[in-house]
């Protein structure tokens, strides 16, 4: 380095470059010369009576110091140390509701319920004991009754059960044919687990706080008690829903059993996203449509073929042993068409797609009948993922989000566009549509992973179009559609979540519990605010206490050079 300062025969150190660096005589002056530089670097040899330790002025003062940064951290402790105290607390009294008169856990239950078949009678007290113990998360309605008078029950799982929210609903209905009971087993056992796991298992805490979701364990409690197929008056309740042959626009006839009238009714006052019934006698996923018109038994294809064939497959290859190659009936993944099986006409399923806008499945979960009460365990585990991933993947997999009224409070800044409920959420090329709900304007459009073309309209509004993506991860496609009135300058439109809009995001929702959060992502999220406030807190303590030891350095500097000058 020719003519560089360090362009000397002397070793680099620390020691050459302080001689170098003669110290100023008079005050300094900030300079970025290379001998400045090494001027700062280097201190000046001082005599005994300079190195003291500080005075006990300013060692008070950095104890003062030190307290002030130190104040708010245990402050913040305390109230942490609150918090967790009251969440212990609160955890506490949660598992105690856990416990009923004998003393039995949330797991205890859960194996209860797989014990045996049970009556009507004890089934309808056990559900009464659920809700009891369950009642932040759980809700027990009459939706109907049998031919012979007894409930038809159905059991509501949501962080809010009983209120209206932005959240998909979705319903599993067992025992439609009375000699097909293990529908009744799984749903109460689904029930007992979701209560038990929705604080430490994720997939059910998704379930929880995303959704609401609707158990039925026993459609035809009639049939259950004569261990027959039919209900009380010798009907098929699964051949006695309006037909899309006889009866196009799916209407209400009037003769509907007494079954199938409430469970119609609860439906369309309810409005589902996604369903599935269950039954015995194969193991296979059965999706529509079920009937040709011709009565001929070959594949009868739906406009929405293409994601009833994903979510059948979803919970078939989701499910233990249905998908597997040994499932002799169905070899080819354990999924079927419902008229290339075998067609029937006036099923649950078609009615749910075409009158509820409700993409339903026909779960068949054993080969026998009747199953042995000794298999019933053996029967949940081989189900229960499936049952887990099913509500999630239906609700939320395709394309989801809410429709809004541009406005004036797009403008002002934390306010949410009002919402705007009842209009069409089409995809191009398939007439099967979907609605925003009145008063939320929340939609959730069932779909296989794919590209799309989506078009939003309602009357007085201009209509807005968007192509988009579903991914094939199950995650969805979130999109929060902004509609302009007719004659408005502007022509819509659409953002991936609700805080781009310049809402807080709603109250519930999936916004704080997506279905496709990591295990571990959604495991901490409770924690989450409270080691971000501690991880601060520590920050700040150590810029302060580097802020004072720079301030007690340079008046130890300045103190020596002085008494430097002076000697």
């Amino acid at each position: 380095m020719q003519g560089g300062w360090l362009s000397h025969s002397l070793p680099i150190t620390l020691s050459n470059i302080c001689a170098l660096s003669e110290p100023a005589p008079r005050a300094p002056v900030l300079s970025s010369t290379p001998a400045s530089i090494a001027r700062a670097l280097c201190l000046p040899r001082l005599p005994p009576a300079a190195m003291q330790p500080p005075g006990p002025r300013r060692l008070l003062l950095a104890l003062v110091a030190l307290g002030l940064l130190l104040a708010p951290l245990a402050e913040g402790l305390r109230a942490e140390s609150a918090a967790l105290k009251r969440g212990r607390k609160k955890k506490k009294a949660s598992d105690a509701r856990l416990l009923n008169e004998t003393g039995r856990s949330g797991a205890d239950h859960v194996q209860a319920a797989l014990q045996r078949y049970i009556s009507n009678e004890e089934l309808a007290d056990r559900l009464k004991d659920l809700e009891k113990r369950c009642k932040g998360i759980a809700r027990l309605v009459q939706i109907g009754k049998s031919v012979k008078g007894s409930p038809l029950w159905a059991l509501e799982i949501a962080d809010h059960p009983g209120q209206v929210e932005p959240e998909p609903a979705v319903k599993y209905v067992g025992n439609v044919h009375g000699d097909e009971p293990t529908g009744r087993v799984l749903t109460l056992t689904l029930a007992e687990w979701l209560c038990a796991n929705h604080r430490s298992d994720a997939r059910a805490k998704r379930i929880v706080t995303s959704m609401h979701l609707w158990l039925v364990p026993a459609m035809n409690p009639d049939g259950f008690d004569g261990r027959t197929r039919a209900n009380a008056n010798g009907r098929d309740l699964n051949r006695d829903f309006p037909d899309r042959f006889s009866s196009p626009a799916m209407e209400v006839s009037g003769g509907e059993q007494p079954e199938v009238a409430s469970i119609m009714q609860w439906t369309l006052a309810t409005g589902f996203v996604a369903s599935a019934s269950m039954h015995e006698g194969a193991l296979v996923a059965n999706y529509p449509w079920d009937g040709t018109p011709d009565e001929s038994t070959r594949y009868e294809a739906c406009p929405d073929d293409a994601t009833f064939r994903h979510l059948a497959s979803l919970y078939a290859s989701t499910h233990q042993t249905m998908a597997l190659a040994n499932n002799t009936e169905f070899p080819n993944g354990g999924t079927t068409n419902g008229a290339a099986w075998y067609p029937i006409y006036g099923s649950m399923q078609d009615w749910n797609y075409i009158k509820g806008r409700c993409m339903e499945l026909t779960l068949e979960l054993s080969p026998s009948k009747w199953p042995d009460e000794k298999q019933l365990p053996l029967l949940w585990e081989n189900n229960r993922d499936a049952l887990l991933a099913f509500p999630l993947a239906a609700a939320y997999g395709g394309v989801w989000g809410t429709v809004r009224e541009q406005g004036k409070l797009r403008s002002q800044k934390g306010q949410e566009l009002p919402p705007l409920g009842g209009a069409n959420i089409t995809v191009v090329g398939n007439n099967m549509s979907v609605f925003s709900r009145e008063g939320l304007g929340d939609y959730y459009r069932p779909l296989a992973p794919g590209r799309y073309t989506v078009l939003v309209t309602k009357e007085g509004y201009r209509p807005f179009m968007v192509n988009l993506t579903v991914p094939t991860d199950g995650s969805g496609a979130q999109r929060h559609f902004v509609l302009a009135r007719e004659g408005s300058s502007s022509g819509g439109e659409v953002a991936y979540s609700l805080k781009s809009l310049g809402g807080s995001g709603g109250e519930g929702g999936a916004e704080g519990a997506l279905p496709w959060r990591s295990d571990a992502a959604a495991a901490g999220s409770d924690s989450g605010v409270p080691a971000s406030r501690a991880r601060d807190r520590l920050l700040m303590l150590a810029v302060g206490a580097a802020v004072v030891y720079g301030l007690w350095l340079t008046h130890s500097r300045l103190q020596r050079r002085t008494h430097q000058r002076r000697a």
